[in-house]
């Protein structure tokens, strides 16, 4: 009996010892971000709404970069964003752009701030504007990060970043957006792409 509880007791050691140690923190996730310059894949985003009976999806291709991000929407509807920390650009498919000049707009600035210190690996600039929560579970980790602003807060909740962990390597899987306790817009990535340079292609969203 002795030997049984000893095994016991050492075996939820093994166990406690493993999950704290792939527990992951901002830090970890900020220098995976970073780790490479350029980061492309596939999109779903999935839009709830109280207004709509069933949520609404599209689907599409993203680049993350320290420059900024796109989001590049095939269907239903062709349409691209690109997200600069001085500006939010969005272009529809017959041409037609929007362009938001973010030191004019609290609201969008602090979004591209926060887009832009993510993947910049700036945790400082995160926390500037936000709480930050990290949680990890059996199957992966979340970064919740909710706004300190009132203003930010009034037309956006918070912000919740999951993924993965294994051998070392955090993988960035899903960003659910909360802007209020009915409607949300949650953006699900795949097929991500490490590289280090940009493409010319690519490169044109950002001039």
């Amino acid at each position: 009996m002795k030997f049984v509880r000893k095994l016991t007791i050492a075996l939820v050691l093994l166990c406690t010892a493993a999950v704290y140690a792939k527990e992951v923190t901002i830090d970890d996730v900020c220098a995976s971000l970073t780790s490479h310059p350029v980061t492309t894949g596939s999109f779903v985003q999935e839009k709830k709404s109280a207004a709509i009976k069933r949520p609404l999806k599209s689907y599409g291709t993203y680049i993350f970069t320290k420059d900024g991000i796109v989001w590049n929407t095939t269907k239903p509807f062709k349409s691209s964003m690109v997200i600069t920390p001085t500006s939010i650009v969005q272009t529809q498919a017959d041409g037609t752009q929007s362009v938001i000049d973010n030191s004019t707009s609290q609201i969008f600035g602090t979004i591209a701030e926060m887009f832009s210190a993510l993947f910049g690996g700036n945790r400082a600039a995160l926390e500037k504007h936000f709480t930050i929560k990290t949680v990890n579970t059996a199957e992966g980790w979340s970064l919740i990060l909710t706004p300190k602003d009132a203003t930010i807060a009034s037309v956006m909740n918070q912000f919740t970043l999951s993924g993965t962990a294994s051998g070392g390597k955090v993988e960035l899987s899903s960003l659910l957006i909360e802007e209020s306790s009915t409607d949300s817009i949650l953006y699900t990535f795949s097929d991500q792409i490490y590289k280090e340079v940009l493409s010319n292609e690519e490169k044109a969203y950002f001039t």
